[in-house]
């Protein structure tokens, strides 16, 4: 009994890649270190470390290019890289540039944003980065 798990561990060490295989709309998925189930039509990717979402037919909705990503709430997720946050759309636009120390939730509209231990306030009227308004601006 021993020899077989000592083989079905080797086998595992080696072949890891089978594991982030998945058939999505008709075709099998390779190349991505982690495919998550799906939740709302979408699956939270990683890919050499970034993540990222692919659709219920298995295209890249989001290219995986953050180090974390957040579930979308109102049609927008909060993403991370290098320990700051930003805003994306579900067409993988960026609303808030990944620049933030805290994006607080959109309650009508609103977000409240914390820079540098500064606080702002940006209005978001659509789903396009054209749909922003910086009400208290703390970009640099």
């Amino acid at each position: 009994m021993r020899v077989i798990v000592l083989i079905a561990a080797i086998f595992c060490f080696f072949h890891t890649d089978l594991f982030a295989q998945k058939r999505v709309g008709g075709k099998m998925l390779k190349g991505y270190d982690v495919i998550y189930p799906f939740k709302n039509g979408r699956a939270k990717v990683i890919k050499n470390g970034k993540m990222g979402y692919i659709d219920m037919q298995g295209e890249e909705i989001i290219k995986p290019e953050f180090d974390q990503v957040y579930p979308f709430e109102k049609g927008m997720a909060r993403v991370e890289n290098l320990g700051k946050l930003g805003l994306i759309n579900e067409a993988g636009e960026i609303l808030l540039d990944p620049i933030y120390d805290y994006i607080g939730t959109a309650k009508e509209g609103l977000v409240i944003v914390t820079r540098n231990n500064k606080k702002g306030l940006v209005k978001i009227t659509g789903p396009s980065p054209e749909n922003i308004e910086y009400l208290v601006d703390v970009r640099d």
